[in-house]
């Protein structure tokens, strides 16, 4: 009987073990899925700093220099889309 009860241990530890392991997992992916909920919100508040700027409203230099930034990027963006619609027009 006392192998039984070692095994019915064993097997019990090893199942609480497997649910604790299942539990974390559950609570990291809600903190990830939190933490993506913030990055949204803070690029909201960027593009509003954005709007402000592009509508000529003076913004700190720290602020002008990521609008400035995010422009060089779009055109970046711009002349990539027009190689793409160079390409797919051949």
């Amino acid at each position: 009987m006392a192998l039984f009860d070692k095994i019915t241990d064993a097997a019990k530890m090893a199942g609480d073990r497997a649910g604790d392991a299942i539990e974390l997992t559950k609570l990291k992916g809600k903190v990830s899925a939190e933490r993506k909920e913030i990055d949204i919100e803070f690029a909201k508040i960027g593009k509003i700093y954005y709007e402000k700027a592009k509508a000529g409203e003076e913004l700190e230099q720290d602020a002008m220099d990521i609008c400035e930034r995010v422009d060089a990027h779009n055109k970046t963006i711009d002349e990539l889309q027009e190689s793409i619609e160079g390409l797919t027009r051949e």
